[in-house]
């Protein structure tokens, strides 16, 4: 992906892009409900400045990665809740198996997400960073024409 640097801070940058065909409508991104283009942060390994294009990167399976805890644990924390509620919880409870182990399984679910959450600082500075690798005269045509 490339963007458009407009600002720099030490050893960041933000750097403005236009969301490509490929993202579609998945709206995965809470830019995705609002607008085509959209401002990230990234690190600045390629001495880019206000106003160079740069290619942005993830490092290698970073984006997989933040699928599997974005999904993969609060799926874990559901199926753990469902499964406590049914048959931990429910026969204590005089409330029906389906709602005792459902309830507990959203439990698990915000649980996980709030955990999440927690640990987004650590996460942050991490290898979820978008970085721009790559300064590139590419971008000048359509993009910024879109741009204006």
């Amino acid at each position: 992906m490339r963007g458009l640097v407009t600002e720099e801070s030490g050893k960041m940058v933000k750097v403005h892009i236009i969301r490509q065909e490929a993202c579609g409508r998945c709206k995965a991104c809470l830019s995705g409900y609002m607008e085509t283009d959209m401002d990230i942060d990234a690190k600045n390994l390629c001495d880019a400045e206000v106003g160079d294009w740069v290619e942005l990167e993830l490092q290698d399976n970073a984006f997989m990665n933040a699928v599997l805890i974005s999904y993969g644990i609060p799926l874990i924390g559901f199926l753990a809740g469902i499964f406590l509620g049914y048959f931990v919880v429910s026969p204590l409870v005089p409330l029906p198996e389906s709602l005792v182990s459902f309830g507990l399984g959203i439990i698990g679910v915000l649980l996980c997400y709030a955990w999440i959450k927690s640990q987004n600082p650590r996460w942050e500075g991490g290898k979820y960073m978008p970085m721009a690798v790559k300064l590139t005269s590419e971008g000048y045509g359509v993009a910024e024409e879109q741009m204006r």
